[in-house]
Formats: structure tokens, sequence, C-alpha cells
């Protein structure tokens, strides 16, 4: 019998570590990859850094958690410096990839980074007004500021 309960135990710890792995999500995957590349010092490729960009509250909170006293990049610039990386992708580069990404990152502006959030976006939209107007169009985070107001001030239709 306590060789039987010993095999279950150990099946039940497997399958809970199994589990623990599995109920992280898609981007919270991402996010510990483009961690795990900023805390050596390596290159964060463009596909795992053009996943940084989050789709909903919910990611970017998760996101926005890496600046946190608690959180192992805590003590690191690793939000602030990737957001400056998806950002100079279309600022510096022309990286059509980010562009839309970018954008709704920029939907995301509050607080202490909003500021250069919205240098970026009026960098964006200096660079070529009617391709910001054109993107936005059905975007529903158009209906959020600043991209809102910058479509107001802009005129976008």
């Amino acid at each position: 019998m306590l060789p039987v309960l010993i095999i279950l135990s150990l099946l039940y710890a497997e399958n809970s570590t199994a589990s623990d792995t599995s109920n992280k999500t898609e981007y919270e995957k991402n996010l510990n990859i483009a961690a795990e590349l900023y805390l050596k010092k390596k290159e964060i490729p463009k596909s795992v850094l053009v996943r940084l960009v989050p789709v909903n509250h919910s990611e970017f909170d998760i996101y926005y958690e890496t600046t946190g006293p608690d959180h192992k990049l805590g003590k690191t610039d690793f939000f602030y410096e990737t957001t400056r990386l998806i950002f100079e992708q279309v600022t510096s580069k022309n990286n059509d990839d980010f562009y839309l990404p970018s954008l709704k990152l920029i939907s995301f502006a509050d607080g202490e980074y909003a500021e250069d959030f919205i240098d970026y976006l009026e960098l964006i939209i200096k660079m070529d007004k009617e391709k910001f107007c054109n993107s936005i169009n059905g975007k529903k985070y158009t209906n959020h500021n600043p991209i809102k107001y910058y479509s107001e001030l802009n005129k976008c239709e």
C-alpha cells in the first residue's frame, strides 16, 4: 500500500508542476523570454519584442508589473527600455510590423510613462499624418486617449 501512495503522490506533484506551467498565458511566456534575454544583456529578437505589446488591459498590467519592487525586473528599466525599443522600430527603423502594435501600446498611456508614450505618438504622426489616420480607422483603441485626442486633433475621419 505504501509504494502505491508514494507513486500517486509523485504523479500528483508532477501534474501540479505541469499545470503551473500551463497556466501561464502565451503573453506571460513571451514576457519571460524577453526578461531572460534582457537580464542576460542579449538582444531581444523582433518576434519576441513585438509580442510584448499587450492586446488588452490584463496583459498591460502584467507588462507594467515588471516595474514593481517585488518583481525580478523591478530594479531594472526593462519596461521603459523595451517600450523604447518597440517605438524605435517605427520611429527610427520604419519597421511597418511595429506600426500598429506601437499605436496599440500608446493606447495604454497613463501615469508616469504617459508623457513618453505621447512623445512617440506625436513623432509617429509627424512622420506621416495620413498613415496614422488611415491606420487607426476602425480600431477599437481609437476610442481611448491619447489616440482619440490625436485622432480628433488631426481631423482623422
